[in-house]
C-alpha cells in the first residue's frame, strides 16, 4: 500500500489464516563506477532521485508526501545467478526498485536503510517518532526507503488476481479437495499474471543481494539499517554474507535462521496462545469482558462464541456478514496490538450479546479485507515450498499448526487443507541455519518485547547470542515499535548504537 508506515501489524508467517505500506527540481545522483556483485554481475547503481512531488510519483502515496521527500528507482539483476535465467534473458533481465529519500535535516554523516516486514509490506517513505534521540539521529542521516522486488511501487510487482468464483471465502465446513483446486488456481493466476521466470526470483535470497544494491547505490561503503519482523531475517542474512559491509545493524521483532518454516509457524502459534492467556486476564478487569481471567476457561468460552457463530453469523445493519473465520482473523490481528484490546474486549462483548452494531462491523471488516493481498504467500513460499514433500506429512503439520495456539482449533473435528506453499511448484531457496557470525563482523543490535506473539522473544535471545551481540528487551506485548515514540528508553539506545557503533553496549530491559 503506498505511503504505507511501518506498523505494529506486520504477521511474519501467518498467511494460512490470510491476516494478514526537497527540492521541487529534479536532484540526480551521482554516476558511479561499474562494479561486480557477489555472482560477477557487472551493474551500475544509480538513482535518478526526483522530487516525490512530481507527476510521476504522486500516484506512490495516499496523501501528498513531504516537500523534500526524493523518489527514484534502481535497476537491479532479476537473478544474481545468471545460470538460472534462459541464455536469451541473461544479463538483459531486471527488476525496478521503489526507493525513498528523507534528506537529513543538518550536515548528512551518512545513510540509514529502513528494511520493512512481511514479507511484503511497502517500505517507501518509512514513518519515524518525534522523539529527541530520534530527532537526533534525523540531523545526520538521510532515511531511506523501498519496497521490495516484487512489493508496491518495484516493477514487477506480484499479482495474482482471480475470478469473482474463485475469490469467494471458504468457510470451515467446504470441502478439502476444493479447498485445494481454489489454492491451485490461485498459483496458476500468480503464474500467468507475475511470470514464472520472476516467481523463482522473488525470495529473500534475492532481497538480501538487493540490500547490497542499494547500499552500492546510496555510495556508502557500509550498511546501516533498522529492519522490522520478516525484514530482520534479510539483515541478518545480509550481517553473514557481507560482513565487511556492515556498518549497524538494528533487528526489531527477530526471526530465527536456524527454524525452518514448520517450526517458525508452531512456535509463533504457541506464542499466541499466550497472548491469549494475557489478554484474557487484561480482559477480565475491564467492564465488559465476555470471558474469564482464568486461561483454560477463557480459552473454551471464546471458542464456544467461535462454534455458536459459526452456525449463527451475524448480519450488520449494513448488511456485512460477521462469520466465526472474520473474528478469528480480527482476533489474531488485535493480539499483536495490545494498544488495541480494548477494541478486542468491544468484539468479544458485542459477539457474545448478538449485537452486530456498525462499530463491530467496520473492526471485523478493518482486518479482513476482500482484496486479500497474496505477496506474504508467494514471497514465503519462494522461501520455504518443497514440492517433493511428503502430503501426508504436510497434512500432518497443518493439523498440529492449527491446534498449537489452542483458541483457534473451535471445530476440533476439522481436518486442514493444504495451502499455498505446499502446492507451489517451486523449490524455495531458504536453507535453515545457526548463523555465524564472521570476525570480520561489528556487533548487531536485536530488540525484542519480552510477549511478542509473532516473533517470540526467545529468537531474539538466540540469534543475539549466535551473533555474539547486544539485545534490548521491553518487558511488554506487541510486536515491533523502535523509532516509533512508543518506548523511548528503548530509542535512546537504538539511536545511540546507530550513530556511534563501536561504543561498547550493555544488554538492557525497558519496562
Amino acid at each position: 500500500m503506498a505511503n504505507m508506515k511501518i506498523r505494529l501489524s506486520d504477521f511474519t508467517g501467518i498467511y494460512a489464516r490470510s491476516v494478514l505500506s526537497i527540492f521541487l527540481l529534479a536532484i540526480t545522483a551521482p554516476t558511479y563506477a561499474k562494479v561486480a556483485s557477489s555472482n560477477n554481475i557487472s551493474i551500475e547503481p544509480n538513482i535518478h532521485w526526483q522530487s516525490c512531488r512530481s507527476d510521476q510519483f504522486t500516484h506512490w502515496f495516499d496523501e501528498k508526501p513531504p516537500r523534500n521527500l526524493r523518489c527514484g528507482f534502481l535497476d537491479v539483476p532479476l537473478a544474481y545467478s545468471q545460470s538460472s535465467l534462459h541464455p536469451s534473458q541473461r544479463n538483459t533481465r531486471r527488476v525496478k526498485l521503489a526507493l525513498t529519500l528523507l534528506p537529513a535535516t543538518k550536515v548528512k554523516k551518512g545513510s540509514l536503510v529502513m528494511i520493512s516486514g512481511g514479507p511484503g509490506e511497502s517500505g517507501i517513505n518509512p514513518s519515524l517518532g518525534e522523539d529527541p534521540s530520534v530527532r537526533k539521529l534525523r540531523e545526520s542521516y538521510d532515511i531511506i526507503g523501498y519496497d521490495p522486488r516484487g512489493v508496491g511501487e518495484s516493477i514487477p510487482r506480484i499479482s495474482c488476481e482471480v475470478n469473482a468464483t474463485s475469490e469467494q471465502q471458504l468457510k470451515y465446513n467446504d470441502d478439502i479437495a476444493d479447498a485445494e483446486r481454489q489454492t491451485r488456481n490461485l498459483i496458476s493466476s500468480c503464474i500467468q499474471q507475475t511470470g514464472a521466470d520472476v516467481l523463482q526470483h522473488i525470495g529473500t535470497e534475492e532481497a538480501v543481494n538487493d540490500l547490497d544494491m542499494i547500499r552500492q547505490a546510496l555510495n556508502e561503503p557500509k550498511l546501516t539499517a533498522v529492519a522490522y519482523s520478516y525484514g530482520t531475517k534479510v539483515a541478518a542474512l545480509y550481517a553473514e554474507k557481507f560482513p565487511e559491509k556492515t556498518r549497524a545493524l538494528v533487528l526489531d521483532g527477530v526471526v530465527d535462521l536456524a527454524e525452518d518454516d514448520f517450526t517458525q509457524r508452531l512456535n509463533q502459534e504457541k506464542a499466541f496462545k499466550q497472548g491469549f492467556k494475557r489478554f484474557a486476564r487484561y480482559c477480565e478487569k475491564t467492564t465488559h469482558c465476555a470471558i474469564s481471567g482464568k486461561p483454560d476457561q477463557a480459552i473454551q468460552q471464546y471458542q464456544m462464541l467461535l462454534r455458536h457463530l459459526h452456525d449463527h453469523p451475524l448480519i450488520a445493519e449494513d448488511g456485512y456478514e460477521i462469520t466465526a473465520d472474520k473474528v478469528l482473523n480480527t482476533t489474531y490481528s488485535l493480539l499483536v496490538l495490545n494498544d488495541r484490546w480494548s477494541d478486542l474486549v468491544m468484539m468479544l462483548s458485542d459477539i457474545s450479546d448478538g449485537i452486530a452494531s456498525q462499530e463491530l462491523s467496520d473492526l471485523i471488516q478493518e482486518y479482513n479485507s476482500e482484496d486479500v493481498d497474496s505477496t506474504l504467500s508467494v514471497i514465503t513460499c519462494a522461501d520455504v515450498s518443497n514440492p517433493s514433500a511428503d502430503i501426508n506429512v504436510l497434512r500432518k503439520q497443518r493439523q498440529e499448526i492449527n491446534k498449537a495456539s489452542q483458541f483457534a482449533d473451535y471445530l476440533p473435528n476439522h481436518k486442514y487443507p493444504l495451502e499455498m506453499c505446499d502446492l507451489w511448484p517451486y523449490r524455495g531457496k531458504d536453507k535453515p541455519h545457526t548463523p555465524v557470525a564472521s570476525s570480520a563482523l561489528p556487533k548487531l543490535l536485536f530488540v525484542a518485547q519480552r510477549y511478542d506473539p509473532t516473533t517470540p522473544y526467545r529468537n531474539a535471545e538466540v540469534m543475539a547470542k549466535a551473533f555474539n551481540s547486544y539485545l534490548i528487551t521491553r518487558e511488554n506485548d506487541g510486536h515491533t515499535f523502535v523509532l516509533s515514540d512508543v518506548d523511548p528508553c528503548i530509542d535512546k539506545k537504538v539511536v545511540n548504537y546507530l550513530l556511534y557503533p563501536e561504543k561498547i553496549l550493555n544488554d538492557k530491559t525497558c519496562n
